[in-house]
């Protein structure tokens, strides 16, 4: 493994606090800081959370900052919390990079992925135009629609329903509106007519005329509506196809975060996060019910990386070039051996990158969404946490 791909809370803090007074620099400037004050946020998605001070420059609005250590190269992707303070960052994701490899980093290049398979990518869009929702794509819903209420209820949030549509049959005038937008949109209080505007939410006052807001804020109030959450579902080649609709009988979801301090790192951008990374999941069991055909791609591949969460997947790939028939979104399928058992993994292909002059071998970026069998993500989580761990 050349790259050590970590998103974990646990093990980005303990790097961070690491990094504290070691001067980290914005890639392409000449803007340079110091990280401080980093600490995991609890809540209905867990988070690390650093704040910057400039050395060198104004502040700007980095998203990637670099530590070039003895040993590593050391890449935060982070994210901007709150628009209202331009110092508080969530660091989502660390690749480590050793400028120099040892031979226990080396030896972690015999992983193998078998049986790799690959299948075109399904346009679950047009089979939901053409057939609606059948029993298969029915039984999907509900058990996302499950998953989210049973995690909302347990992170303090009052629900009321949650309810799963698709744009294509739609004649209500927000929906229409929101398809168009492709935004969330949060009604904060119905009785009050409060609407969170921040971010890139959906502003009925900006695109509606005011009796369809009228019309759509009585229509909550009649069925005891109090707030509700609408924000739009895509495939991954970024097709709206529809929505995950939350009501409840409380202003702002019944949640003290959203009611208090809905900008703080366990509010809006919790939910949405967890709603975005539930709703790749949903999509993705949509699609594979509808594969048909696989492609044999190889027998045996070596594995290049693995992201901490167990779902990013590098692996080289030395076979001849089907990157034009099997496009990123294709599914794919491959096996991995854990302790003399063969786990089968399925994803979605995120990418090709084709050999380098001098180079046999291109890489194929997966990320995985299920298994066969159902501990398989969790065990590849804890071993690729604890090679990175050993590797550091």
């Amino acid at each position: 493994m050349k790259r050590y791909r970590l998103n974990d809370p646990k093990t980005l803090l303990g790097i961070l606090n690491k990094l504290q007074n070691i001067p980290v620099s914005q890639p392409g400037t000449e803007m340079s800081y110091l990280i401080e004050s980093p600490k995991i946020e609890n809540g209905l998605a867990k988070s690390t959370h650093i704040k910057l001070t400039p050395i060198k420059g104004e502040m700007g609005k980095p998203e990637h900052i670099v530590a070039i250590l003895k040993e590593n190269k050391v890449e935060l992707k982070i994210k901007l919390l709150n628009p209202f303070q331009n110092d508080l960052f969530d660091v989502t994701e660390i690749v480590i990079e050793p400028l120099a490899r040892s031979t226990k980093r080396a030896s972690l290049s015999g992983i193998q992925a078998q049986n790799l398979h690959i299948a075109e990518n399904v346009q679950i869009a047009t089979i939901l135009s053409l057939y609606g929702k059948t029993s298969i794509i029915t039984q999907t819903i509900n058990k996302f629609q499950d998953l989210i209420e049973r995690t909302l209820s347990n992170h303090n949030f009052f629900i009321k329903k949650i309810n799963v549509g698709f744009f294509y049959s739609t004649t209500n005038p927000l929906l229409e509106q929101i398809s168009q937008a492709k935004t969330p949109f949060f009604l904060r209080d119905s009785h009050k007519k409060i609407i969170y505007t921040e971010r890139t939410f959906f502003n009925p006052n900006n695109k509606m005329q005011q009796r369809e807001i009228d019309a759509t804020f009585h229509n909550y109030l009649v069925n005891n509506i109090k707030s509700v959450l609408i924000v739009p579902l895509f495939t991954n080649k970024n097709m709206l196809i529809g929505y995950v609709e939350i009501t409840s009988n409380m202003p702002n979801l019944g949640n003290s975060y959203l009611s208090n301090d809905i900008e703080s790192s366990n509010g809006i951008s919790a939910l949405l996060a967890f709603l975005e990374s539930s709703s790749e999941d949903f999509i993705f069991n949509m699609e594979i019910a509808y594969v048909k055909d696989w492609y044999k791609m190889a027998d045996k591949e070596t594995i290049r990386d693995l992201s901490e969460d167990g779902k990013g997947v590098g692996i080289y790939y030395s076979g001849k070039d089907i990157s034009e028939q099997y496009p990123a979104g294709s599914k794919i399928s491959f096996q991995i051996s854990i302790n003399n058992q063969a786990y089968t993994f399925f994803g979605n292909l995120k990418g090709w990158k084709k050999p380098k002059p001098g180079f046999s071998k291109g890489i194929l970026g997966t990320k995985i969404h299920s298994c066969d069998i159902p501990n398989g993500i969790e065990l590849v989580q804890h071993y690729a946490a604890n090679v990175i761990q050993g590797a550091l």
